[in-house]
């Protein structure tokens, strides 16, 4: 099936996931919604605090992109 329509969304931080997770819930499935980010990671940077205090590692807060 060929999509009804194309949307990208440029970023893949706290704005971009949250943009492209409501406009795949308005939009629906007929439609495709890419985002694209220039880091193959995501950093959930709220929790960057705790790295900073010594209670979590990087690790703990970083999480891979999928294709």
């Amino acid at each position: 099936m060929v999509p009804v329509s194309r949307v990208i969304v440029l970023g893949a931080g706290i704005a971009g996931h949250t943009a492209a997770s409501f406009l795949r819930r308005w939009l629906g499935r007929q439609h495709s919604v890419t985002v694209v980010s220039p880091n193959g990671t995501y950093n959930w940077i709220p929790s960057n605090i705790w790295v900073g205090v010594g209670l979590m590692k990087p690790a703990q807060v970083t999480f891979p992109l999928a294709p």
